[in-house]
This record gives structure tokens, sequence and C-alpha cells, in this order.
């Protein structure tokens, strides 16, 4: 039977979970809110097929022989774009596979504001799927659905962190030639509860009920702004927060390595190898790899690894801008192509505080540090759009 020793090996993927038909394996959380595998000796047979799907924990490298092909893409369906945290690359290949009959899986939001993978079947229920949830979701709940569709012919889109869809691919034990799996450039993910206890803090401040969250809202144009829409009386408000604003966002977006799950510190799957058909994130540097790219409302970068992958590229002309673009250039700025995040050195400060005052004791330590961040962010975050881009035209002339 499954036994983590070790949490550097294992990504809570939960593809031991799903194998597991007699159910006898529990994901339980450990003190920092991340899902480990645990199992009931009374109900296990000691099959060992959580061991046999359990990719994350092997000794097996990632290996593709493949060559790569990189684009820099952006979403023809303004709408679209528009919802998405980058240039559109996951909704494109979305609406290709609806176009061609098939499911689409990847994370949403469910009742109480936890990412859970769900599948969806039109482009109409597509906007719970997009945008950037900076959080780890439980995937593993619809691993017999897309086995189902699968099994019946269907195309299937999976959507998830590179571990996730290595877990789905080992869940099913076998290659789908109708299967597409999407991974994200993944720089690490935080646990459900952590995030769950952030948003108690902000429904308490604004005396609401949070029920949407965006962190990569483009109000201000592409970048990084928290949008929480929630609900107060009769009513519906919204609250916009900059990364600086935000303890969550900050530790998380400037100070990762004090949030991630152990395993993402030593992930396998942060390598310019890649398994899965596609990799997909933000084309972060654009403006100087490709100057003449519009990058407005956001640009992705797009990594097609395998054969049926870059058969599905030369399709997607009606779907996408396509821009033939470099690997070496797209890895620059997006460090997770390479290897994984490094832990920080003040994360057992911050954990410690959040295990002995949750929450708020996190809160009010973040506001006596980061005092002069808190400020610049607020003044940053209150500059109108067409301001930024005036700074920006006249200081690019220079």
């Amino acid at each position: 039977m499954i036994s983590i020793q070790d949490k550097t090996k294992c990504c809570g993927c939960g593809a031991c979970v799903a194998v597991c038909t007699h159910k006898a394996i529990a994901l339980k959380e450990d003190e920092h809110g991340f899902l480990y595998p645990e199992v009931d000796k009374t109900l296990c047979v000691d099959c060992g097929l959580c061991d046999v799907v359990c990719a994350f924990g092997s000794d097996k490298p990632v290996e593709n022989s493949e060559t790569q092909e990189c684009y820099a893409v952006k979403n023809k369906n303004i709408d679209q774009l528009k919802k998405s945290a980058s240039g559109g690359a996951f909704s494109a290949l979305a609406q290709w596979t609806f176009d061609h009959g098939g499911s689409v899986f990847g994370a949403a939001w469910n009742d109480n504001m936890m990412p859970v993978h769900i599948g969806i079947h039109s482009s109409e229920d597509l906007p719970q799927l997009q945008g950037s949830k900076y959080v780890q979701s439980q995937s593993h709940s619809c691993f017999y659905s897309v086995k189902s569709e699968l099994q019946k012919g269907k195309n299937v889109l999976f959507c998830g962190t590179p571990c996730q869809c290595a877990g789905l691919r080992h869940f099913l034990r076998k290659d789908y030639a109708n299967l597409i799996c999407v991974e994200l450039i993944c720089h690490g993910v935080p646990s459900a509860s952590f995030l769950r206890s952030y948003l108690d803090l902000i429904e308490k401040k604004v005396k609401g009920k949070i029920i949407d969250l965006k962190f990569r809202d483009k109000k201000r144009g592409w970048g990084a702004l928290l949008h929480a829409t929630y609900k107060k009386g009769n009513g519906v408000k919204h609250l916009y927060l900059s990364t600086g604003e935000s303890y969550y966002y900050y530790y998380y977006y400037y100070w990762g390595g004090n949030l991630y799950r152990s395993s993402c510190y030593n992930c396998k799957y942060a390598t310019i190898h890649r398994e899965s058909d596609f990799t997909i994130g933000d084309y972060w540097g654009i403006e100087s790899m490709h100057p003449g790219f519009d990058k407005t409302l956001g640009v992705s970068v797009l990594l097609a690894n395998t054969s049926k992958a870059k058969d599905i590229v030369k399709r997607l002309s009606d779907y996408l801008d396509i821009l033939p673009s470099s690997v070496e250039f797209a890895k620059r700025q997006n460090g997770q192509l390479v290897s994984p995040s490094r832990q920080t050195t003040s994360s057992d400060v911050i954990w410690d505080i959040y295990k002995k005052e949750g929450a708020e004791g996190l809160e009010n330590y973040y506001r006596k540090t980061n005092r002069k961040v808190i400020l610049k962010s607020k003044i940053k975050r209150n500059i109108p759009l067409w301001l930024k881009k005036s700074i920006k035209s006249i200081l690019s002339k220079r």
C-alpha cells in the first residue's frame, strides 16, 4: 500500500485515491492544509495499484524525445481573451475541442470557493475554467469521468498542473489518441485551506460572502490584479487588490517560496522536457522578443510537445493569432521551464505565524513588515490605465 514517508515525493494529484476501487485511500490535510494519502488498512486488499499509478513518487525521469515547437499566441475571440489570465491559449484549445464534439476538464470554484476539477461540454460554461487559480485544486475526482468520455471515443482536453496531468495519464494506464493534456507553467501551489482562511478574513472585513475570485483581472490591463466579487445584503459588490495589498497574493507572487507544497521545490516536471501535449503560460518579455506583437490584453506562450499537439496547432488559425517563436525566448522569464521554485528562508516564520495566529496574525505581520509595499501598490492601482500607458509611451521614446 502507498505510504508517504517523504513529503517531497507526493504532489497530491490523487491518482492513488481515484484508482482504489475499495475506497481504502483518502486525502488528509497536514498542518499546512496540504493533502496526503492515508490508507484504511481494514479496506485495503494489497493490490498495489496505488503504487503503480504514483507518477511523482517514481524514480523514472521525465522524458520526451520529440522536438518542441514554441509559439506566441493570442485568442481571436475578444471576449474569451478578456476573461483569460494571459493570451487565452487554453480557451482557444477548449473551443477547438468543443467544436470537435469533445469535453473539457479543468479547475473551477465550487460553492464554497474551493478549487476542484470539473468537466464541461460547451463554451457557455467555459468562464468557470478560465483564469489563473493560484491554489491546488482536487483533480482526481474527475479522473473516472475523463476515462468514461475517452472510452466513448470523445475528444477530451484536460488542463492542470504538470503533476496533475501526469497523475491522470498514470491513472489511465493507457495512451488515448483522443486525450489532449494541457499543462500550465507552474510555479508551485499553496493549499486550498490556506486560501480559504484568507477568503474568510476578507469576508469578515467586507461583511459579505465571496462568490467569485479572479487572480488576474484585466481591468487594469494584462498583469496581476486580484478581483473578489461578493454578496452583501441584496447587492453584489467588488473588491480589487494589487499584489502588494494582499498577503496571500504577495507571498505567492513575489515570495512564492513561502507558500508552496514541499514537492514543488523538488518538482520533476519543472524542466524543458515536457510530457503533456501542450504547455501554456504567460509570454512575459514578449515586447523584447517580438516587439510587433500586440500585448495589450495579454499574450500566451504555447509549447507543442508532441506530434498530436503539433498537428492541432496547424488547425488553430481560426482561433488564435499565432507567431512562431523560440523555446529559448520562452525560458528567459519563465524559470519553471528550467528548474523548480526555490524555498525561501522566511517560509518557516510565515508558517509558524499562520499555525499559531491564523490568517489574522499573518495579515498583521504582513502589514507591519511591508508598509511601503502596500502604500506603493495602492497608489499604483489607482492610477488610471490611460495615464499608465501615456507614461510608458513617453519613457519608451527616451
